[in-house]
């Protein structure tokens, strides 16, 4: 028994230190974006400070920054990095990062600052999705020129979920960003039910909120919406491992249903997408799940309204392009992405779109349709 406890011993001492220094080195590498990441907030928030010259140099320093820390994060070893979609989710911010830092160099401001508007929502993306136990508790990192909706995002972004309640909740009390409720109650909602995952203390907060009498008849509405939807997760039974993927195909399929007097189910699709990603967690899809969980996160991000997820749905959308090019898939997440860009940037049918985005929309149409398609016909 001695020998044993002795061996025991041993390996424990051998294992601990490996396992806390891989722990201590990514929450290192983390928090060494945060400098960079809080220096270009307000530039984020504001496309003119952004493309003004006299800011440039600071932008560009910042940008080289955040990428240099960025791609270390890519080389610290950590166990997430076996779960399938985390190392994608790392290589889409780190290319996007390069991208995004390229074109600012060649004077392409309008273009670096368009894709760098999906950074803060692509962390989120990431923290939202990943069991992490860690949370950062930095608010002092956070620039105080900004909105309270701005330093909520950002607070998101970062981890600091409990101040980015406590931000968003004490803004909807303030009659001056009463214009902004929509955007404010929808971050709180995914914050419920991609993070905290408690649908019966959601239900009181948000009755208490709607108790308020302070929101407009609309975002009342709104709300009575969600209230039947956490009412009905409430009641539930738990979702086996093996029919996550099929369940959350449901949520999603019955949440973007649209009647006339009904609008989507945003309650279902946040639950549905929780679902999908924990299927893909898992690591056992085959394939052909993997092509359907892809693009199903996309399909119902893109369903879902403003402010709850900016830039999920081209996340994802794009990744079901690139991964799985020529497939129907793909060919569907697509046609949603080319409807989405060309929403950002007309009123004209697409005529307002900046030369990259159109070659890079060209680029996504090719890898979906099939490079045969677009070859001239003899």
């Amino acid at each position: 028994m001695k020998n044993k406890k002795i061996l025991l011993a041993t390996i424990i001492s051998a294992t601990l230190p490996t396992a806390l220094c891989e722990a201590q080195e990514v929450q290192s590498s983390m928090h060494k974006l945060l400098v960079p990441l809080r220096t270009l907030q307000p530039f984020l928030a504001d496309e003119d400070k952004f493309t003004d010259s006299d800011n440039s140099d600071q932008i560009h320093e910042q940008l080289i920054a955040l990428r240099r820390d960025f791609h270390s994060l890519e080389r610290v070893p950590t166990h997430y990095k076996a779960q399938p979609g985390f190392q994608e989710s790392i290589n889409n911010v780190a290319e996007l990062l390069d991208d995004a830092s390229r074109r600012f160099d060649e004077g392409r401001k309008e273009y670096a600052w368009w894709r760098l508007q999906r950074l803060p929502t692509d962390c989120f993306s990431c923290h939202a999705t990943y069991k992490v136990s860690s949370q950062y508790s930095n608010t002092a990192m956070v620039d105080e020129s900004l909105s309270p909706l701005e330093r909520a995002r950002f607070l998101m972004a970062t981890r600091q979920f409990t101040e980015a309640k406590k931000t968003l909740a004490a803004s909807l009390k303030d009659p001056a960003y009463r214009l902004y409720d929509d955007q404010i109650l929808r971050s709180l909602l995914l914050i419920e039910t991609r993070i905290s995952k408690d649908p019966k203390e959601s239900l009181e907060m948000f009755k208490e909120i709607l108790k308020s009498d302070t929101l407009p008849l609309d975002d009342a509405h709104t709300v009575t919406r969600w209230l039947k939807g956490l009412e009905a997760w409430s009641k539930s039974p738990p979702v086996r491992e093996a029919n996550k993927l099929s369940a959350g195909e449901r949520l999603i399929r019955a949440g973007a249903t649209r009647g006339i007097d009904f609008a989507q189910d945003d309650v279902a699709l946040l639950r549905g997408t929780a679902l999908v990603h924990e299927s893909l967690e898992g690591g056992k899809l085959t394939e052909a799940q993997r092509r359907k969980a892809i693009y199903l996160l996309g399909y119902a991000y893109s369903n879902l309204p403003q402010f709850f997820t900016e830039g999920w749905d081209e996340l994802y959308l794009e990744k079901c392009v690139e991964e799985f090019p020529n497939t129907q898939e793909a060919k569907w997440a697509y046609n949603i992405y080319s409807d989405k860009v060309m929403d950002e940037f007309t009123g004209s049918g697409g005529s307002n779109i900046p030369a990259e985005v159109k070659l890079h929309l060209e680029d996504l149409r090719k890898k979906a349709y099939g490079e045969k398609e677009f070859a001239p016909k003899a």
